[in-house]
Order: structure tokens, then sequence, then C-alpha cells
């Protein structure tokens, strides 16, 4: 496969570029291939945390903590957990899923503990797992031992340092003196140097020893030499300009995503030499404000080989002087000779104006061991900061438990364990045109009788986490119309082979995990219409609902709590069983399709109609929202202990109700007697007529039940059949920072904290959450939305909505929101008969556009829009659909387990499968009993699978190779200081 580099164009535009493409991004012109990363990290527990200093803490909270974690990329945090009060064992349970928009190095997840009093966070400990090695934790619990959260080590960004080796004439100067006693200095036989030509005024350097002032300075004896007579000093200073005067020009140019302090980031750089007597030579910059990408213009001089005594190393040195002092103190010792450069160090730092010391940012150190060897020019990941600095910065200044946040906390380790659980993908994924063949294979199940010679079948099979086959597979044929027909044929098949119909779906097989991927997919803007507005309002009232006797102090408020969770169930009841009419036409077909099926092989059992898709709609649906609102985007408030109760009672109820249909489930005695009552006043015959009537009604397929695979038919919000007009769907909401209209000026006090929601009609935004909206904007009149250059207005996160009246500035809190709502407004405009084909990148400030200086601020945009963000962007309103992607991860599945799909293949291997050693071997010997001729047929999708794989397969190893044979080490995309150039290396072998 032809590849082509794209490194250069992305390093120009990687602030303005709106793809979420990102990183190495290399193919040929009809083959660009992106990167995919997405994250799932479940937070458990922690326990064992090393418990408060007790002269900080009050009596009554003395040793527990206020625990909260952050999960952070390198250092941005992401997202935060509720804060679990006064305890040492904190139970967190909280599930995070997203898109990562970035490059990044580590996966972090701090544990803070919450001062009240001092209104000050102070970090635990942390969990920091790098990129390349987080898919080993992949679908399982790990226990992670804390470790002390250390200033020094909290790094992040690359810098670009260039390196020259030049020679010039040397500096003009007088032999200078080895070895002089204090007390043959004589003020009138001392001349001034002559300046060197970098120099503009002499300098003086004091040196101390036991109050001792040695004064040492630059210059020659005028007619008295150590050495020699006046004429050869002479001569020998004649010599020394005849040599060549060599030095390193050492420059950064340019850093990227430098770490952010207390919210800003005021970088600059120190350039430290060190030579090989110890002595040390210091420069820095000028600071530049408020950016974590700065640019640096000034360059740096440094000599290869310096004067034992140099007036200048002396006068800019920094550190401890590499001189030996004799015993009796009387004259100062220095090597004769001079030194050699060995070692340049670039430090980052920030300018922390108000606080007591300057906050370290990371540091490069470079080598000079042949100046033939240096790179000319590089990039490098910034390291932490080295271990004799370390130790240094440790013994001089103490830390405590007390320290702000960023600081080192403790030497020891042992501070606390902490449960998570992670799922890392990271696809590299092609144009749809490269997985034709696999698509055509898949799609041709529908059609194939029996199922189980079908490649769909044969994968859910093969594929022991049900769950990891079943989400691509649903989004796939969802995006071509034919979900509810494979689903349909799955179904058919595992009723026909049940005898008991209340075994229905009950398994862990594919097409009940397809079924609950599709009402999730395509039924989540109905579930936040049926059920947001009444979950916001038990959530505000937080009414006291427990029914349990052993948990209720006050026996007495046992009614009054059973009297708030009836009325608190009925709500939710009347709000489901009212909702049939919105509820998405193809989830009513797969309703419909279901009945059927189970009513034609169970046509004596008239119940089974009704408790097979009830089984879904209110088990698999409602009661899991209900139970876990914050999984289904129902809320993002952090709920407490009560709140959690009360909706874990009112999941019960609901899933019980759902039960009603059916006559056995209604006389079996209740688990828990405390309910009973509760339960004896839902058990009606207007309760039992209600739920049937709802699932008749959603079982009922309209007159266009099925949807088409074209984008518009899949963007179109749900309909009311009432009156036949678009009911507004809430898509987002969060608080973000808003640039008011109308300023002339642009600065960071300008900037406003608004709460913006985001539905199918329109985009407002209000001063707090449930206040009136300040600002409506109809989708209709957005143009096109685009993400800003950071160095416009040098800060982070900020993307602008272009109207025709006036474009509106807005900041997300991470990059993870930003990214979010980008893609939700790009998705939402698409159709938009007004979108621009042009954009500014920039802010409009101070009367022009800083990214093509235009003043007329309705002047045509300067940058094209990116067609990939256009093509990108054809998916769903709530959920993106992808097919590429799924197609790819589908790939991936098949690839890990194709020794197991090859097997069938091979008759020798038979025994093995009849042992159970293979998951296929039951379907196997199935279809070899019973029908050869179908067994022939599943034998040929197997090897039109495993030659589609293996072809894929072939352009990811070229791809792979094309990258590691044309990655540069100490180019953007492998800067020096990490193994990613190793990781890359390995990846082609």
């Amino acid at each position: 496969m032809q590849l082509k580099k794209k490194y250069e164009e992305r390093d120009d535009h990687s602030m303005e570029h709106t793809s979420i493409s990102y990183g190495s991004n290399m193919a040929d012109n009809t083959r660009e291939v992106r990167i995919e990363e997405q994250l799932k990290v479940k937070i458990g527990e922690a326990k064992n945390l090393s418990s408060r200093n007790a002269a900080n803490t009050s009596c009554s909270t003395q040793g527990v903590r206020d625990v909260y974690c952050t999960i952070a990329l390198d250092q941005e945090e992401i997202c935060r957990t509720p804060t679990i009060e006064r305890t040492l064992a904190p139970f967190f349970g909280e599930e995070y899923q997203f898109k990562i928009p970035r490059r990044f190095r580590y996966l972090s997840i701090y544990v803070w503990d919450r001062d009240r009093h001092m209104k000050q966070d102070k970090p635990i400990g942390k969990i920091a797992i790098k990129r390349e090695e987080l898919h080993m934790y992949n679908h399982k619990d790990n226990w992670f031992a804390l470790r002390p959260v250390d200033s020094d080590s909290e790094v992040q960004g690359m810098a670009h340092i260039e390196v020259q080796y030049e020679e010039v004439q040397p500096p003009v100067r007088g032999q200078r003196i080895n070895l002089i006693r204090p007390i043959e200095y004589d003020p009138s036989d001392i001349i001034e140097d002559i300046s060197h030509h970098h120099q503009h005024q002499a300098h003086q350097n004091d040196y101390k020893e036991n109050s001792e002032l040695s004064n040492i300075q630059r210059g020659s004896l005028k007619s008295r030499s150590l050495f020699g007579t006046d004429n050869e000093h002479t001569a020998n200073w004649k010599n020394v300009l005849a040599v060549r005067h060599s030095r390193i020009a050492v420059r950064c140019l340019e850093c990227v995503d430098l770490a952010k302090k207390n919210g800003t980031c005021d970088p600059y750089v120190i350039f430290t030499a060190t030579y090989t007597n110890k002595r040390q030579v210091t420069r820095r910059t000028k600071v530049r404000e408020k950016t974590v990408n700065p640019e640096f213009d000034e360059t740096v001089y440094f000599d290869l080989c310096i004067d034992a005594d140099n007036a200048t190393t002396k006068s800019l040195c920094t550190h401890h002087d590499a001189s030996t002092t004799n015993s009796n103190k009387g004259y100062t010792i220095y090597p004769f000779g001079g030194a050699n450069l060995c070692e340049i160090s670039i430090a980052l730092w920030h300018n922390s104006a108000g606080m007591a010391d300057k906050v370290f940012l990371g540091e490069v150190k470079i080598p000079i061991l042949n100046n033939k060897q240096l790179h000319q020019s590089a990039w490098y990941f910034l390291q932490p900061r080295s271990a004799s600095s370390l130790n240094r910065s440790i013994s001089s200044t103490p830390r405590s438990c007390a320290t702000p946040p960023g600081t080192r906390l403790s030497c020891d380790s042992t501070i606390g364990t902490l449960r998570l659980k992670l799922l890392y993908t990271a696809d590299h994924v092609f144009p749809l045109a490269t997985y034709d063949d696999l698509m055509n294979l898949l799609l041709e199940s529908v059609d194939q009788r029996p199922i189980t010679v079908s490649a769909v079948s044969i994968l859910g099979e093969l594929v022991s986490c049900k769950t990891d086959m079943a989400q691509p597979l649903v989004r796939l044929f969802t995006h071509k119309g034919r979900i509810a027909s494979i689903i349909k044929a799955l179904a058919d098949y595992e009723i026909s082979n049940l005898t008991d119909p209340t075994t229905i779906f009950r398994g862990n097989t594919l097409v009940s995990k397809m079924m609950d991927e599709a009402m999730r997919l395509s039924g989540l803007p109905y579930l936040h219409q049926t059920l947001r507005p009444v979950l916001a309002q038990i959530l505000s009232e937080k009414k006291p609902c427990e029914i349990d006797p052993s948990k209720v102090k006050d026996r007495s408020a046992v009614d009054t709590n059973l009297n708030h969770l009836q009325a608190y169930v009925e709500r939710v009841f009347d709000a489901i069983t009212q909702s049939a009419v919105r509820c998405p036409k193809v989830l009513c077909q797969i309703f419909h399709d279901l009945r059927e099926c189970a009513g034609r092989h169970f046509p004596r059992n008239h119940e089974v109609r009704y408790s097979v898709v009830s089984g879904f709609i209110f088990l698999r649906f409602f009661a899991p929202a209900i139970l876990g609102p914050k999984l289904f985007d129902l809320t993002s408030e952090p709920l407490d202990h009560q709140t959690n109760r009360t909706l874990t009672l009112i999941s019960k109820t609901i899933q019980s109700l759902g039960n009603l249909v059916s006559s056995r489930s209604s006389q079996q005695p209740n688990k828990e007697e405390y309910t009973g009552q509760l339960y004896k006043r839902f058990y009606t015959d207007k309760h039992v007529a209600a739920v049937k009537h709802f699932l008749e009604v959603i079982s009922t397929p309209g007159e266009d039940c099925r949807m088409q695979g074209d984008a518009d038919n899949i963007l179109l919000p749900v309909v009311c059949p009432a009156d036949g007009t678009l009911e507004p769907v809430l898509l987002k909401e969060g608080m973000m920072t808003k640039y008011p209209q109308g300023r002339k000026r642009f600065g960071r006090r300008r900037f406003k904290q608004r709460y913006f929601r985001l539905t199918t009609k329109t985009l407002s935004y209000a001063k707090s959450k449930g206040k009136q909206p300040i600002c409506d904007i109809p989708l209709s009149e957005i143009e096109r939305v685009e993400q800003l250059n950071e160095k416009s207005f040098k800060m982070q996160n900020c993307f602008k909505i272009i109207r025709k009246e006036r474009s509106l500035i807005i900041q997300a809190t991470n990059c993870v929101e930003e990214r979010e709502w980008i893609d939700l407004l790009h998705k939402i405009c698409l159709t938009n008969s007004i979108r621009l084909q042009y954009f500014h990148p920039s802010a409009f400030v101070n009367g022009i556009y800083s990214c093509c200086s235009r003043s007329d601020e309705n002047a045509p945009g300067c940058r094209t829009v990116s067609p990939e963000a256009i093509n990108y962007f054809q998916m769903d309103l709530v959920t993106s659909l992808d097919p590429a992607l799924d197609l790819q991860r589908i790939h991936t599945l098949i690839m890990s387990h194709m020794t197991q799909l090859e097997a069938p293949l091979d008759p020798i291997s038979f025994h093995h499968l009849s042992q159970g050693h293979n998951p296929l071997g039951p379907t196997v010997l199935a279809l070899q009993q019973h029908s050869p001729i179908a067994y022939a047929e599943f034998q040929t999708t197997i090897e039109q699978l495993r030659k589609v794989a293996y072809a894929i397969d072939r352009d990811h190893l070229n791809y792979k190779t094309g990258i590691a044979c044309e990655l540069k080490y100490g180019s953007r995309q492998a800067p020096i200081g990490d193994d990613n150039y190793l990781h890359h290396f390995s990846l082609a072998q």
C-alpha cells in the first residue's frame, strides 16, 4: 500500500483542525487512517487510606477523610466522583466512558481529601498508567497501590529544542591567573578586561566561606606573571586569538500541552550548562503569559570549553562552585586547564506570581558527548525533575500533608489502594471501502438459514463476552437499516429451541445483548423524554422512602415513607404507560417481531405475547435506568445514600409491575416482607390493564416502521403522532464559560459562567441550572461550529458558534467536553441550508481577526471548512454511528479469536471441539449430526471470514510498517524521551 506522510500538515494546523482524527495519520489520498481511542473507567472502592494528621483535624473528624477521585489525561481533569465523607475506605461505584480527543501519555486517577475549613483540597495519592500499558488491565478488576503526588513528577507536554554547533572569533581578553593570594591584589596593578562581544558590562561575583570573603577580580597583572615574563605572556595571548572559539547555540522553539498550575500557565525556560568541573552556567527567557503552547525566540550560547576561572561562568553561576579550598583559607585553588561542556538542561517553570516558589513544569537533559551526534532540531518529552535536584528540594523544603495540591506528600508508598476496572480501545480505522467485503458478509446473515451458519451467529458464539460483539453489530445494522431483521432471525432460532416460555431471553446470548444495545441506541431520547422530568422532581424533593423497619430508627416514620414511595412509583408508572406514542418506530417493529415469534412457538400461552416484550422494556430498559440514572445520562448530579435507596425501591417496584401481565408472577410471594403492602397497592386490574395497553401500543409498528439507512431518516427526532410536531429532545447540558457578545476588548474577565442546554431545536444558556434562559438560539440559525485556535487569545478548549447576527465563543471545562459539544453541534447543523464553507479559526479581537488581520467582522472566512469533519459527522443525533469503526472492532475480535475460528476447518482438531475446548464445538456437532449440507455452509462462512480478516490485517501490517519506516525519532510524532518509538517499531515486526 502506498503511504504518504501527513505529519507536517498536522503540525501546522493542529490547533485549528477540527477533525476528530489525530496522531499518526499516514495514508494515500484514498486510504486515510484515523485513530479512535475510547476509555471506560469504573472506580470501585479505596482501602487503607492514610489518616489525616491529628493536629490538622477537629476532635469529631480526627483521622478520617472526605474523599473523592478525579480522572485525568496527564494532568487535565476529565471526570470527578462524588465525595464520600468521613471514611478511610470509601466506596464510589462510579463509571465513566468517553472518547479520547487528543494525544496523552498517562491515564492518572487522583484520590483527594476535601478540606472544608482550609478550602483547599489535598491529594492523598494517585495512580498513573502509561497509555501503552492500558490494554493489560482490560475487562478485569485490579487493585492499584496509591503513589505519592510529587510536584517534580507532575509534568506533561513536549518541547521543540534546537541545538547548533558554532565556531566564532574568540573573545579578546588577557591570560588568567590560576593561583592568587588575596593579599597580593594591588589595585594599581589591575586593568580591566576588554569586554566580550556578547557582554556589555563587567561582572563581579562574591564567594564566601566561613564568613571570609574572597573577591576574585577579572583581569591580568600589568607587570607581574606567575608563569613567565611579560613578553611571554603577550605571545601566549596572541596564540589564543589564532584559535577558533567553539560554542553551542540552544533554542527552545516551542512547547505544547504544558501542565496548568492553579488554572493558568505562565511558562519560561531556564537553560543550564554543566561542565566537567561541575561548574554550571544558567540563562533564562522571558515569561510567556497565559499559554500552554508557548513559543520562545531567544537563543542562548554556551562555550564548549571554558577556563577554570572564566569570568562569565562565575558571574552567572547559580549552584555550588567547583573550586576546592585549602584548610588555611588563605587562597582558593581552581582546576588548571579549563573544563568541557558535558550536559545542557532545559527546564520549564511556571512564573507563579504571589506564590512562595516557582512551579516546576518539566525538563529535558541533553548530554554533550560529541557535537557531531547532537540532534540539530528535535522534539522531546518533558521529564520529571532529576534525582539530584529532587533530593535537594526534599531536604531543603520538608513537605507535610498540609501542603497545597501538586506538592510532595510523602515518601512512603503505603498510603492506600484503589480498585479500578478499565476498558481501553485504540482502533486504527481505515476508510469504509476497506471493509466492504466484511460488511457484505455480515449483511448476508439476515437471509441465511439456518441462522447458525451465518457470520453473525458464528461470531456471537465465538466471542465469550457477548457485549463486545453486540455493540458494533447493533450499530452497524442500525446504520444499514437492518437491525429489526437480524434480531428477528436470531430471536426466532433461540425461541424455537426452548420448551419453557418463562426462560425466553433469560440467558447470556447474543440476541439478548443485541436487544439491550438496540434499546439504548435508538431509545435513549425516548427514555430521556419519559423519565427525566419525574426523576428531576424526585431528586430535588429528597423525601425519605425507606420502608424497611430494620433500617429506620423511628418506626412511626415507616407509614409516612410508604406514602412518599407510593406517590413516586405512581408518577413513574404513569410517565411510562403514557409514553407509548413516543416509542421509536424501530423499537416498535422489534417488539412486534418478538411478540409474533413467541406467540407462534407457544400458541397456547396467551401471556407470552406480553411477557416477552415486558421482559425487555421494563426489566432491561426502564428499571436499570431508574436504578442508575447517571449511566443513562438522566442526571449529572451526585446522588447521596438516601436518594440511591429511594431509586432502588422505585426500580424494584417498576420491575414487579412489568410482570403483572403474568399471572404466575403476580401469585409468587414477595422476597421481602416489608414490600408486600406496597405491591398490594399496585396489583390491581387498573394497573394490569394499563401495562397491557402500553405493551400493545409499543408492539404495533406504524406505517413506515423500517428505518432506512440514509442520514435523513436517522437524524429525525421522535415524532408525536398526536399533532405531528417535533418534540425537542435534550441532548446535552452543563456549565461552560461564554464570551459575551458586543464586547470590544477580549480578556479573561470578559468570560462568564453560564449553564448551557442543547436540544434538537435550540441552544440556550442561563445564569445557572433551572433559571430562565438569557438567550435562546434556534439551531436553524447556526451556520457553523468550529474549534478555535488557542494562540488567538491564549485559552484552551474554546469553540465558536458562527451565526449571521453575531458569533458566540464558548470555553468548555476540558478537552473531552469540548469534543462532545462540537460533535453534537456539528451533527445537528449538517442539514442547515445556511451552513458556511469558510470560517475564521480565531476571535474578532480589538477590531480585527487575529488569524487573517481583517478588520471587517462580517468578512468571509479565511479557512476552508474541513471536508473530513463534514463526512465524518453523518451520524445519529445522540449516539454516533460510525460503520467503519464498528467494522474495525469486529475485525479486531475476529483476529483475537482466529485460532478458535480456524479449528472447525481442521478435522484433526475435532476432538478438541467435542471436549468443549472451543465455543463453536456444540454448533459443529449439532450441524454434523442433523445437516451435513448446513455444516458445509458453516465451513464456507468460516473460510470467508478468515479470508476477509486476513486481507484487512495485511492493510494494517502495511500501514504500521510504513509508519515504522518513515517515522523519524525526534519528530513531533515520536519525541525523544519515551519508549513510544520502540513501541511503533515493535508493531511493524
